[in-house]
């Protein structure tokens, strides 16, 4: 995700004890509070690839209230509490940390056609939108009811996503409407492209 950034400042997680023999964390700025963090087997370790849960912890300076989300399970894990990471049978996991819990899927289509261009932002609690980026997967639909592409986008780290149909393949003759999948919480939210 090209909006993600090398974060040079201290990991939010940590792992401590024989843990950091056989895994390694990264972690990347996405925006103005949020933190994306990879949690990854060291090619060293040599633990077989089923048993392996390591406890993850949190560095002093990351609030009690932080959110953090599981983008490998597409699921929002919970307040910033100690938890175990769990790589069997995975090389990695992958986690978002936000400030503020997302909500909602603001997504909307402006003009008609190929033209059009879709809009998509995650809210909060307040109807703000979270100035970070946050990834989302784009299925175009047709009549039938079938699949028949998914593309994965972030928005930028503004929080704003923005792209005309035909940058990104839809037509009304082939689809009938866009569904936006969140892999931060796997809720969806559908615009239609069939126009009365």
């Amino acid at each position: 995700m090209q909006e993600l950034r090398p974060d040079r400042s201290p990991c939010p997680f940590v792992v401590e004890g024989e843990a950091t023999k056989r895994v390694a964390l990264s972690h990347y700025s996405a925006g103005r509070d949020a933190t994306y963090v990879l949690v990854s087997r060291k090619s060293d370790s040599k633990m077989p690839i089923e048993e392996l849960a390591v406890a993850i912890g949190y560095a002093p300076f990351v609030e009690g209230t932080a959110i953090i989300y599981d983008l490998t399970d597409e699921t929002m894990q919970g307040k910033a509490r100690p938890f175990v990471c769990h790589l069997s049978r995975r090389m990695a996991r992958s986690y978002m940390l936000l400030p503020f819990q997302v909500e909602t899927i603001a997504a909307r289509m402006l003009g008609r056609d190929k033209k059009a261009e879709i809009q998509v932002a995650f809210l909060d609690a307040g109807g703000q939108t979270l100035e970070a980026a946050l990834p989302f997967g784009l299925r175009l639909i047709d009549a039938a009811g079938n699949e028949w592409k998914c593309e994965f986008f972030a928005t930028n780290r503004c929080g704003q996503f923005a792209r005309r149909l035909e940058d990104i393949g839809a037509a009304p003759m082939q689809a009938s409407r866009l569904e936006i999948h969140s892999l931060l919480t796997g809720q969806s939210e559908s615009l239609s492209l069939v126009t009365d």
